[in-house]
């Protein structure tokens, strides 16, 4: 409740105090013209400059509460950034399967992601997805469903267990190759106004 109180009282004094230098502008500037020291021209310019002077100082002074969230919020995405993620996306080596048949099995999966690890996603999770046939999941929310194609893709490692491709641990495989034979299709994706064979 204090803070609304003081949130208000700022308000008050940010829109008041335009008033109060046009009065004081006004008064002492009507003094300056009949004393002969300044004509009307000048006072109505010194008017104006103190007059947009005061919309841009009444704005900035309402910024100053949301200045104070952005700083946090950026010194948060500063700190995101400068993590190091333990896969290298850029890494040469690993195995580049000659042949593939892209069958591919979790195998007792647990994962929960770094930012909430309080929160499982995945226990003793295992699937089989044969080549000859078609996969889907389904489920509510949050179930784990974008997170096995994470995990399939490796952007993250399961904390137990393993993912297979053509019987081989993902993990021995070379990244780069990996992710250049999947193709993914976002759950909101950006279409474009051509045909399917072209938006693919």
């Amino acid at each position: 409740m204090c803070k609304l109180h003081l949130i208000a009282l700022g308000a008050a004094i940010a829109n008041s105090t335009m008033y109060f230098l046009h009065c004081a502008t006004f008064s002492f500037g009507s003094k300056l013209v009949s004393d002969g020291d300044m004509n009307f021209d000048d006072v109505f310019k010194i008017f104006v400059v103190i007059t947009f002077a005061m919309i841009t100082i009444g704005r900035s002074m309402a910024m100053i509460p949301g200045y104070a969230k952005a700083k946090q919020a950026a010194l948060r995405i500063m700190k995101l950034n400068q993590r190091q993620s333990k896969i290298n996306p850029h890494d040469d080596s690993g195995i580049i399967l000659k042949e593939m048949e892209g069958n591919i099995e979790f195998h007792n999966v647990d994962f929960r992601y770094p930012t909430r690890p309080t929160l499982r996603i995945l226990r003793s999770f295992s699937l089989k997805c044969l080549s000859s046939g078609t996969t889907a999941l389904v489920g509510p929310s949050g179930s784990g469903k974008s997170t096995t194609i994470a995990l399939l893709q490796r952007f993250y490692d399961p904390l137990k267990g393993k993912v297979l491709l053509d019987g081989h641990d993902i993990k021995a495989l070379n990244i780069q190759w990996l992710r250049s034979i999947m193709g993914l299709v976002q759950q909101e994706p950006v279409l474009f106004n051509l045909s399917i064979r072209d938006n693919i």
